[in-house]
């Protein structure tokens, strides 16, 4: 079996010590080393196919370089799942362009906890219920940013879109004598939060309606929150009659004659993402109430 290559093996080959290859290998900046000596390390280090364990690495950087994602998909709104699989696809490239893997944690309907690992450096996440988020929140203890969640508690941020400027954008142009129809949320606050801006009469949670319902929605205007749950409704509901709160990564997918608002989920990420890192880092923002528009 060949024999893996160490740190020692490396500062051998490259005549300098084994702290100086491992600052150079952990992209330490505190250290004065020569570019021409950072070269020649990383170069033998390629050449011999050197790569710096996780354990080792975590040591000399104090961290893991790994953030947690965690989410709900519920069996009862597919669209909803959509969205927030897109939302998590999205934060993934970008924290890895960041060096940061990603963890996925899941909060499965049939599980009475969340699953632990404690290798992280933080959390994001989103649209969870208050009491997913507790369990979360009081079993780590690392910085947590929650996106589409309304928790009030000062000790965490909050970031998530600001829904009801969207849909007063909405009902300037389509009349406020509409119907709001969209996916339920898991977060109670968030969800509250969304239908407050129109009568109860006047809200319509699609997993909850029977298709009864839906038919009685026909010549009716309404305000559809998300482009895959406009794509179910079509057959209920004229295009002339109906404007969609899109994110901005799936409004292609409408058919040109449907009027769409745009939600910026892009900057909704890079939001949560930028607010994270400088936790992590102990750099903390004093607004923990983020809305995107």
């Amino acid at each position: 079996m060949t024999k893996r290559v160490t740190v020692k093996d490396v500062a051998k080959e490259a005549g300098v010590s084994v702290a100086t290859v491992s600052y150079i290998m952990n992209n330490r900046s505190d250290q004065k080393i020569s570019e021409a000596t950072r070269k020649k390390v990383l170069q033998i280090a390629n050449l011999l196919n050197y790569t710096p364990s996780f354990a080792a690495k975590s040591l000399a950087t104090g961290r893991n370089n790994i953030i947690g994602v965690s989410y709900r998909l519920n069996n009862n709104t597919p669209t909803r799942n959509l969205e927030i699989t897109n939302f998590v696809n999205i934060l993934i490239p970008r924290l890895n362009r960041l060096k940061y893997d990603v963890l996925f944690m899941p909060i499965k309907a049939v599980e009475d906890n969340i699953p632990y690992n404690r290798n992280i450096d933080g959390i994001i996440t989103i649209d969870l219920s208050h009491d997913e988020f507790k369990e979360l929140a009081n079993n780590y203890f690392v910085p947590i940013i929650n996106v589409d969640m309304i928790v009030n508690d000062g000790l965490f941020y909050q970031v998530y879109s600001d829904i009801p400027s969207l849909i007063s954008q909405a009902m300037t142009s389509i009349g406020d004598d509409c119907y709001l129809i969209l996916e339920n949320y898991e977060n109670e606050e968030f969800m509250n939060y969304i239908t407050s801006t129109l009568p109860n009469d006047r809200v319509i949670i699609h997993s909850d309606a029977s298709t009864k319902e839906l038919k009685k929605l026909n010549g009716k205007k309404a305000i559809i929150l998300g482009a895959y749950l406009a794509l179910i409704l079509k057959p209920y509901l004229e295009a002339e009659n109906i404007i969609v709160i899109s994110d901005n990564h799936t409004e292609h997918i409408l058919p040109s004659n449907i009027r769409v608002i745009k939600n910026d989920v892009s900057k909704k990420a890079n939001v949560a993402i930028n607010i994270l890192l400088n936790s992590i880092d102990r750099i903390f923002d004093v607004t923990h109430d983020h809305k995107i528009l």
